[in-house]
């Protein structure tokens, strides 16, 4: 197990002392033709110059630079944005990056084939103003989701798949694609699936690298569940076409993976992140091309909030079969997770737990990654840093407070989990508490179980 703070193993040593951004919502990505090349992106600034930061790393994680480089999109007035944003890198060192604005709500999509440099970050423009990547709605859109993957029909181009929610509608979960194109130019966008009110529908991706199909996935409210929960039917829905078409065992917006009751996006998680993201994550064997989902799961006896996963298979007509549920966690409150698979079949899942409150009525939280060698079933739990929250809860447990945000993220390259989330920089040097980007990583190797 490998762990920095970003802030405090970096090139400008003074960062140390003087930044104080709160980096909640954390993307990460990792170059598939060099693993020692990893980029993070936080809250740790915006467009109101002309660049917002990105961390990056070449030597494997040890040291980390905060770069100005993601250039401003052209036609985009300075904002506190970037918003929501990911990133992920495809082929030749090539990173690309979704990002939402705000005033109206837009996702714009660009990428880079240097993070050194902001004159390298490239986005698809007329007349000089970038295009929005979301075609199907205008000033409603929310947390874009972009994962890059080879084309299903020609191996050597990597495509880039954007899915978000639009609040215009139901709202509607929509996937745009870009099909082998620098600057990547949006050609197609599709609604996958619908949501309801109460929750955020949470909408992610999941990409099969072996045969090119990606899956989107997403929260659907259908009542309120005990104890001020919701219960929440856990979609999903494939597109194997390149984004072109979506259907899933006869279903063109989605099939029920799970249905559970799940304590969100109010009361507040340990009194200060409102769950505004939803509680799943998905992620594919890259060898066998078994997906897991995982998914938030309230125990109605003592209410606690635990996450479980289940394993989904394709059989030999194409449709997918459900697994039956298993549990990541304990009697434990948990929340935010993300699950990813090594080529050898070993199951990670990172989560955060809440603690209780400890002093000067600071909630505490742990950071975890569980990790499974027989298909999900059992899961062997590690904690990956134990904190107390920098910032205390407003007072109002029904406000929209992130300290963390609405994601973290956990990915693999070659046999090793690498992940980052929102800690307490204290543990690794910060003369003050502050919320900084941690950095993991866990190798995970052996045969296949």
């Amino acid at each position: 197990m490998f762990l920095r703070d970003t802030v405090v193993s970096n090139s400008d040593a003074t960062l140390t002392n003087t930044d104080t951004f709160n980096d909640g919502e954390l993307s990460i990505a990792i170059n598939p033709d060099n693993h020692d090349e990893i980029a993070i992106t936080s809250f740790a600034g915006s467009w109101a110059t002309t660049a917002a930061p990105i961390w990056h790393s070449i030597d494997g994680g040890a040291t980390w630079t905060k770069r100005a480089t993601l250039a401003r999109p052209p036609g985009e007035s300075p904002s506190g944005c970037p918003c929501d944003q990911t990133i992920d890198f495809g082929r030749n060192n090539l990173l690309f990056g979704t990002f939402l604005t705000v005033g109206p709500t837009t996702v714009y999509t660009g990428a880079s084939f240097d993070l050194t440099s902001a004159a390298a970050f490239t986005w698809h423009t007329l007349a000089g103003v970038t295009q929005r990547t979301n075609q199907g709605t205008v000033g409603n859109a929310d947390q874009p989701w972009l994962l890059v993957n080879r084309d299903p029909a020609n191996h050597d181009q990597d495509n880039a798949y954007v899915a978000y929610d639009d609040f215009n509608t139901a709202p509607d979960m929509r996937v745009a694609v870009s099909y082998g194109s620098l600057p990547p130019v949006f050609t197609t966008d599709n609604r996958v699936g619908f949501s309801t009110g109460s929750v955020n529908p949470g909408h992610r991706l999941a990409k099969d690298p072996k045969s090119g199909a990606v899956y989107s996935l997403f929260q659907r409210r259908i009542a309120a569940g005990g104890g001020g929960s919701q219960n929440i039917n856990y979609m999903l829905n494939r597109s194997t076409d390149g984004g072109q078409t979506w259907t899933l065992n006869g279903s063109t917006t989605g099939i029920v993976v799970a249905n559970a009751d799940s304590t969100q996006p109010w009361p507040k998680f340990g009194t200060v992140n409102a769950l505004l993201g939803g509680a799943l994550h998905a992620a594919t064997d890259p060898v066998r091309g078994h997906l897991y989902y995982v998914y938030g799961s309230r125990d109605s006896a003592t209410g606690n909030d635990r996450l479980a996963i289940r394993r989904l298979s394709t059989n030999d007509d194409g449709t997918m079969s459900i697994g039956a549920a298993s549990f990541v966690t304990g009697q434990v409150e948990a929340a935010i997770p993300s699950v990813a698979v090594t080529p050898n079949g070993t199951v990670g899942v990172f989560y955060y737990t809440f603690d209780g409150i400890g002093t000067s009525s600071l909630p505490i939280f742990t950071a975890h990654i569980a990790i499974s060698k027989d298909s999900a079933a059992t899961f062997v739990d590690t904690a990956l840093l134990t904190f107390q929250s920098s910032a205390p809860g407003t007072g109002n447990l029904f406000d929209r407070q992130r300290v963390f945000g609405d994601y973290m993220q956990l990915k693999v390259a070659g046999g090793t989990f690498f992940g980052a989330f929102t800690g307490n920089g204290v543990a690794f040097g910060r003369p003050f508490a502050n919320h900084d980007p941690i950095f993991f990583k866990v190798q995970a190797t052996g045969p296949r179980p």
